[in-house]
């Protein structure tokens, strides 16, 4: 694991419930923690629905396996740098070399 690879701002946001004051709860997210990773693009599509065009990228993160063991795989990504959210879809752990690896899709 080269740390000069890790030059990525990762934010990792979970949600979180909030008293609203009237008896309910408002649910909103929070950044739990704020990591430095390697960030690559592995695919992306344009697809159309109802009129619609979307983008969907789907990206793989690698982080230190100490940092990547506080995250839930319901926690979504934000990269600081674009400002672009990503839902998790699979975390793998490198047991040899200490690192974990996280693919993930934009929201």
């Amino acid at each position: 694991m080269d740390a000069g690879r890790l030059n990525k701002r990762i934010k990792v946001l979970r949600l979180t419930k909030e008293a609203d004051g009237f008896g309910g709860f408002t649910s909103s997210e929070t950044i739990v923690h704020t990591f430095w990773g390697a960030y690559k693009e592995n695919s992306g599509e344009i697809t159309q629905e109802n009129g619609i065009r979307e983008q969907r990228t789907e990206i793989e993160i690698i982080l230190r396996e100490k940092a990547a063991n506080q995250i839930l795989l319901s926690d979504v990504l934000e990269l600081e740098s674009s400002g672009e959210k990503y839902r998790i879809n699979d975390k793998f752990d490198s047991k040899i070399d200490q690192y974990t690896t996280i693919k993930a899709i934009t929201i």
